[in-house]
């Protein structure tokens, strides 16, 4: 049927259009046909030529650039060999979109003992993706080389997100973690990221050499970094104990910290409760219209669980047993779980991604908990170190179904006060932030959550210093360091403690 129309079609075609053709003409002579299979014929060389341009003059493109082959290396690691024939060609076949990882990817060569030494030459696509893992490791590299481009230009901000996406795409690639380490210590001077990346590095390759000798380097600045900032803490706290607690400026604040830390502390569970109806409830047992029974009750936890912590546990620290913990966490989920409050769970629970261990080590654990809590070695840390430690192994045990992260901020906090800082406050906004640095101690690296509950305890110190301290302009001096300071960051000065009256 398709074949009698066309044959029409050029029947009417020849008749009409070639009519005013002189009469002797070889083309008056042609059949439709034959037009008709000198029409197709071009059509499709015409399709051909649409499909196969494109590549051609991407392959020239490419061979005029870079020549036969292509060369591409990785921080001074081995070359790998690209070559520009067949290979080519078999991964443009595959994928046309996919060239621009052919193209563009230089290789993060595989280490073997820390050095990376193999040398590889690509055949086709299908065994890049097979060696290279995933497309998303293609891209993570392509960004690396862009980023190294970019930091050669002086782009310092382009080249920081370019390593981001890449860290984003390949988290746990030792050569990528080691290459933005160093871009972070040398054109950031931010030593302590750098030597964090490091360590991830050894995490997933304990004997890469680069990451060895970096983190040798930087570890010692690290610490001593780490030092200072406790010793700076400590002085303010020393500035703290000195101010009397019957000053009307720390009474007031004492009470405005109780009410935020319970505000905050139960907003991280969900809890929709305001800070303005949580003093309602806690100062007035008045209820809060909308709100539900279980929330009513999460607060008045919270307060039953603190109160329980500042009159009974804050000089116990040395001497702690599982029946404390299960007693705080008693109090914390008591009125919304009266039975299962204070006991230790009997079946497995998944948090998020996070799998806890299985319920029949966890008398073993937490009995092990205690024993190290009590031990000389723990008190030995300073007490920022040992209140985020207590904090993280409790919440890793999660030795109860529910309430576990409340339990082990009142456990931290205990810590801290029975060392004479205030309760310090976590709060809602920084969520995120939180979990990500326990995820982190997940990962193999507590210390940047141990940093997270010193910037936090120095918070809650300048807070009593400004409400506390009568002539605070004098002796101490606000700063931005970034927004999330608030310009409440208080800054001590040497001479400070003699010049304090």
């Amino acid at each position: 049927m398709v074949m009698k129309w066309v044959s029409a079609f050029c029947s009417r075609y020849h008749s009409t259009m070639f009519d005013s053709i002189p009469e002797g003409l070889p083309v008056k002579q042609i059949h439709p046909r034959i037009l008709m299979f000198l029409f197709f014929v071009a059509s499709l060389s015409f399709a051909l030529i649409i499909n196969v341009f494109p590549t051609v003059v991407s392959f020239l493109s490419y061979s005029r650039q870079f020549g036969k082959s292509a060369t591409f290396s990785f921080s001074g690691h081995s070359n790998a060999d690209f070559s520009v024939g067949n290979s080519l060609q078999k991964a443009y076949s595959n994928d046309l979109c996919s060239r621009t990882f052919v193209m563009l990817a230089s290789r993060v060569p595989e280490a073997k003992n820390g050095v990376s030494t193999q040398q590889m030459t690509i055949t086709d696509r299908d065994k890049m993706i097979k060696f290279y893992g995933s497309e998303l490791y293609l891209e993570a590299v392509s960004a690396i080389n862009l980023a190294k481009d970019m930091t050669a230009r002086g782009k310092m901000d382009k080249a920081s997100k370019l390593y981001e996406h890449a860290l984003a795409l390949s988290p746990r690639n030792p050569d990528i973690l080691t290459e933005y380490g160093e871009f972070l210590e040398i054109q950031r001077q931010d030593i302590v990221s750098a030597e964090h990346l490091y360590c991830r590095a050894l995490i997933n390759s304990p004997s890469h050499m680069r990451a060895l000798a970096n983190r040798e380097r930087t570890q010692p600045i690290v610490e001593e970094i780490d030092q200072n900032y406790y010793n700076t803490i400590d002085r303010k706290r020393k500035l703290l104990l000195r101010i009397p607690e019957s000053h009307s400026g720390i009474r007031r604040m004492m009470q405005e910290s109780y009410y935020k830390h319970i505000f905050h502390t139960t907003a991280i569970e969900g809890n929709t409760f305001t800070l303005s109806q949580t003093r309602m409830l806690v100062e007035n047992r008045l209820a809060i219209g909308g709100k539900s029974i279980i929330e009513h009750n999460e607060i008045l936890g919270m307060d039953s669980a603190f109160k329980f912590v500042n009159n009974s546990l804050l000089n116990r620290l040395g001497s702690l047993t599982i029946q404390d913990i299960k007693n705080i966490h008693r109090r914390v989920l008591g009125f919304v779980d009266p039975i299962g409050a204070g006991e230790f769970r009997t079946t497995q629970v998944v948090v998020g991604e996070y799998v806890p261990p299985d319920a029949k080590s966890i008398p073993q654990m937490m009995l092990e908990f205690i024993d190290w809590l009590n031990s000389e070695e723990a008190l030995s840390l300073h007490a920022i170190e040992l209140a985020a430690l207590a904090h993280y192994k409790l919440v890793w045990i999660h030795p109860f179904y529910d309430g576990n992260g409340r339990t082990s901020r009142l456990l931290m906090n205990m810590i801290l006060m029975q060392a004479g800082y205030p309760p310090i406050i976590i709060q809602v906004e920084e969520k995120h932030i939180y979990y990500d640095h326990l995820q982190t101690g997940n990962n193999g690296d507590i210390r940047p959550f141990i940093r997270f509950v010193a910037k936090c305890t120095e918070r809650a110190i300048d807070e009593y210093l400004l409400a506390g301290l009568e002539n605070g302009h004098a002796l101490v001096s606000r700063q931005h360091f970034d927004p999330q300071d608030d310009g409440r960051t208080i800054i001590i000065d040497n001479d400070i403690n003699q010049n304090f009256p």
